[in-house]
Order: C-alpha cells, then sequence, then structure tokens
C-alpha cells in the first residue's frame, strides 16, 4: 500500500501573458501612434492602398470605441471615420486611393485625438477598446 493516500493534483497550464497593470513600453506605444500617421501620408502623396486604408480606420475604430466606452465625447474620430468612408467611396468610383483637402484634415484631427486618448486611458481600458474592435470588426 502507497504511503500517500491523496491522489495527485492535476497539473494546470496557464498562459504567460503580462499583467493588465503593467503598460507597453513607449516604443510600442510610439509605434501604435505613428503607423497611422505614415498611411495617411502614404494616402496623401498618392502611393497609398488597401492596406493603408484598412490601418487608418482599425486606428479610428479603436478611438471610437474608447471614447464611447469611457463616455468622452468623439464627435471629432466620427468626422475622421466619416471622412475615410468617403475615401473608400472615391477608390470605388475612380479605382484610385486619394483625399480630399478636407478628409485629410478630418483624419488628421481623428488621429490626433486618438493618440491623445490613447496616452489619457490605462492598459486595461485600451485593451478592451481594441478587444472590442478586432472582436466586432474584424472580417
Amino acid at each position: 500500500m502507497p504511503s500517500n493516500k491523496k491522489p495527485r493534483k492535476k497539473r494546470i497550464i496557464k498562459p504567460l501573458v503580462l499583467p493588465q497593470t503593467i503598460r507597453h513600453s513607449a516604443e510600442a506605444d510610439t509605434e501604435l501612434q505613428l503607423a497611422p500617421h505614415t498611411e495617411l501620408m502614404k494616402l496623401r502623396h498618392g502611393y497609398g492602398d488597401e492596406g493603408s486604408w484598412h490601418t487608418i480606420v482599425c486606428r479610428i475604430n479603436i478611438g471610437v470605441i474608447a471614447a464611447w466606452q469611457n463616455n468622452i465625447d468623439n464627435t471629432v474620430i466620427k468626422k475622421g471615420l466619416d471622412a475615410m468612408i468617403n475615401v473608400r467611396n472615391r477608390h470605388e468610383k475612380s479605382d484610385k486611393w486619394g483625399l480630399s483637402g478636407d478628409d485629410l484634415r478630418d483624419i488628421g484631427e481623428a488621429l490626433v485625438q486618438t493618440d491623445n486618448l490613447q496616452l489619457s486611458l490605462t492598459r486595461k481600458q485600451l485593451n478592451k477598446a481594441i478587444e472590442y474592435v478586432y472582436k466586432e470588426a474584424a472580417y
């Protein structure tokens, strides 16, 4: 008869993730902010593509949802999203990716507002907005 009569506990493997209280690096923060601005400049100069459009729309969607979830005014960001819809509609008509002056201004303001919002939110709030956008808007 075995000396230990208690059954062994099953080993539970937990995924290794950072706790929500630890914020990602400053370099990652900057990269998250700069990528959409770079893609906007590509569209402005006429060599943007569908990937540029998706990058900017994803970033603006994150801003809209983050503002909505935290009860912050998001009218500026929504104007930027409407401008991105205009860009897509223009592409469908002319088969070229381009911006008007008003669209460029509205999208730029929306991206800046989203960047400021990102800096003011906690990691948990930002992750919640990003997860919502990826869950609901991804196709």
